[in-house]
C-alpha cells in the first residue's frame, strides 16, 4: 500500500531544499525519510525527477507516492526511569531530556511509553495505541515533570483538568539577557508557522496562550526564570520567551543558539560565548506540577530536582571563574536534621551543628545561610529510598526538601543515596569510643558527614577511603 502526498508551495513560504521541505510539510514523513524516497525516485517536483537539494519556491507542485513503512508500536522496553510516584490511577515521572514522550515517525523506540510498558505499567487506552496513558507532553529536550493515567476513567478527569486549566504548572529556564522587571504576563497568540508546519510563533491567527513570569536570578548576559504557563499550547514558553527577545539558552528552534554578542558587554563576552557553547539542549526544566488526584480528589503536588546539565550551566552562571568552593551536606531527618561541610579543597567532611526540624522551607532557609556564611556552591542531600531501590515517604521528603534549598540558596543542590549511612555513622561513633545512645544528634551529625564525603571522594579529589569527619 502505497501514500499518496500532492503539495503546493505556499506563496510565503521562504526558499527551501526539497528535502527539508517534504520533511516539514508532510505530516507521515521526517527529513530523512523524505530525502530516501527522494533517492529512491518516488518524488516529483513540477513534473520531473529532482534530487533533495532542489530548490523549490512558491508555486512549485511537489508529489509523491511512499510505501508504507511498517506500521509503528509501542512494545516494553527496560529504559530506567525516575517514578516520582504512582497509584492505582496514575504515574508521575521526573522524564530526562531526550527522551521523547510517545512513538512517532524518527522515533519509534526508546520513548517514555516504552519504558512504562517495560516495567509492567497497564496504561490508560483513550491516548490511542501508540500515546497510552498520555495526557500531556514535554518537548523532547525538556526535562522535568509528566503525569501519565492507567485507566480511562483517571485519563478524561486528567484531560479535564487540563482543558479546564485546573493543573497547576511550574517550569524554570535561562533565558538569554535580563528582562528589565521583576515579573509579568505574557499573554499572545500562538500558532503554527505556514512555512514550517513543526515551528510555532506568536501570530494573530494564533490560539489564546497566556505565560505568567518571575526572574529568580539575574547574570550579565543571562536570566533564571520561573514560568507559570495558563495555556498548554505547543512550545508556548520557547515562543513566549523567544517573542520577548529573550529566548531559551541552548533553543536551536527559537533564536536561543547565539551567533552575535553584540548585546553583551565586552567583559562578560567570553563567559556568554562559553554559556552558548556548553548548552546542549533547551535550558527548560517542568519544576512542579500541581492537581486534583482523578479519583480522590486530593491534593497532589509535585517537583522536581534541576538536572545535571541544567545545574551545570546555573553553576557557570553563579561562578564563571571555575572555582571551586565548600561544600554542605545534609542529612534529612523526621525531628533533627544532620550538617557537615567540606573544607576548602573539597577533601574532607566534618559535622556542623544539627538543625530542629520546623518546616522544608525554615531548614532550607538554614542551609542557604550555611552556603551563604561558609562560602560553598554545592549542598549534598541525602537521599533515603529503601533497600530494594524504590521510593517511599522519607524519599519523597528528601527530594522537597532538596527543591526547597534549591530555591532558597544559589547552589547546586545534589541527591545521594544515603541507605547506609546512618549505620555508618553509628560504626564511626564506636571507633571512637561514643556512645550513640541518647546522642541522635551525634549521629545526624556524623551521617551528614559520612554522606558528604562519599561525594567528595566520587567527586575525584578526595582520598580513597578517608575517616568522615576526621
Amino acid at each position: 500500500m502505497k501514500i499518496r502526498i500532492a503539495l503546493v508551495v505556499p506563496d510565503d513560504a521562504p526558499t527551501d531544499r526539497l528535502d527539508h521541505f517534504l520533511g516539514e510539510q508532510a505530516a507521515s514523513l521526517s527529513r530523512t525519510r523524505a530525502k530516501e524516497i527522494i533517492l529512491a525516485g518516488l518524488v516529483t517536483l513540477n513534473g520531473e525527477l529532482a534530487k533533495p537539494s532542489a530548490r523549490v519556491e512558491p508555486g512549485d507542485v511537489i508529489e509523491a507516492d511512499v510505501p508504507e513503512l511498517e506500521a509503528l508500536r509501542a512494545d516494553p522496553e527496560t529504559i530506567p526511569l525516575d517514578v516520582l510516584y504512582e497509584d492505582d490511577d496514575i504515574i508521575v515521572v521526573n522524564k530526562p531530556a531526550g527522551m521523547v514522550v510517545h512513538p512517532a515517525p524518527g522515533s519509534a523506540t526508546g520513548t517514555l511509553v516504552n519504558a512504562l510498558l517495560g516495567r509492567g505499567a497497564v496504561l490508560s487506552e483513550a491516548g490511542g495505541a501508540l500515546r497510552p496513558g498520555i495526557v500531556h507532553r514535554l518537548d523532547r529536550h525538556t526535562s522535568g515533570i509528566i503525569l501519565v493515567a492507567k485507566n480511562n476513567p483517571a485519563h478524561r478527569a486528567l484531560a479535564a483538568a487540563f482543558q479546564e486549566r485546573r493543573v497547576s504548572k511550574r517550569y524554570l529556564a535561562i533565558v538569554w539577557g535580563s528582562l528589565g522587571e521583576a515579573e509579568g504576563t505574557i499573554d499572545e497568540p500562538v500558532g503554527r508557522r505556514r512555512s514550517d508546519r513543526k515551528r510555532m510563533w506568536v501570530t494573530t491567527n494564533g490560539r489564546e496562550a497566556v505565560t505568567g513570569w518571575k526572574v529568580r536570578e539575574e547574570f550579565p548576559a543571562a536570566s533564571l526564570v520561573e514560568l507559570s504557563p495558563k495555556t498548554g499550547r505547543t512550545h508556548q514558553i520557547r515562543v513566549h520567551v523567544a517573542h520577548l527577545h529573550h529566548p531559551v539558552v541552548g533553543d536551536a528552534d527559537y533564536g536561543g543558539v547565539r551567533k552575535s554578542f553584540a548585546d553583551v558587554p565586552p567583559h562578560f563576552r567570553r563567559d556568554a560565548k562559553r554559556l552558548n557553547a556548553i548548552a546542549e539542549r533547551q535550558a527548560l526544566h517542568a519544576r512542579g506540577l500541581a492537581f486534583e488526584h482523578p479519583s480522590s480528589g486530593d491534593a497532589m503536588r509535585f517537583t522536581a530536582p534541576l538536572p545535571d546539565d541544567f545545574a551545570d550551566l546555573l553553576s557557570f552562571l553563579r561562578f564563571p571563574d571555575g572555582e571551586c568552593r565548600r561544600v554542605v551536606g545534609v542529612d534529612p531527618g523526621e525531628a533533627r536534621v544532620g550538617l557537615a561541610l567540606s573544607d576548602e579543597g573539597r577533601l574532607l567532611a566534618g559535622p556542623l551543628p544539627t538543625l530542629e526540624v520546623t518546616s522544608d522551607r525554615q531548614v532550607a532557609e538554614a542551609v542557604a545561610e550555611v552556603v551563604r556564611e561558609r562560602d560553598a556552591d554545592t549542598v549534598v542531600v541525602g537521599y533515603p529510598i529503601r533497600m530494594d531501590g524504590t521510593v517511599g515517604p522519607r524519599a519523597v521528603r528528601a527530594r522537597e526538601l532538596a527543591v526547597a534549598i534549591e530555591d532558597a540558596a544559589r547552589a547546586r543542590v545534589v541527591l545521594r543515596d544515603e541507605r547506609l549511612s546512618s549505620a555508618e555513622a553509628e560504626r564511626v561513633m564506636r571507633e571512637r569510643g561514643e556512645k550513640a545512645r541518647g546522642r541522635k544528634g551525634r549521629v545526624d551529625q556524623i551521617a551528614a558527614a559520612v554522606i558528604l564525603q562519599g561525594y567528595l571522594d566520587e567527586e575525584g579529589a578526595g582520598p580513597k577511603s578517608p575517616r568522615a569527619g576526621r
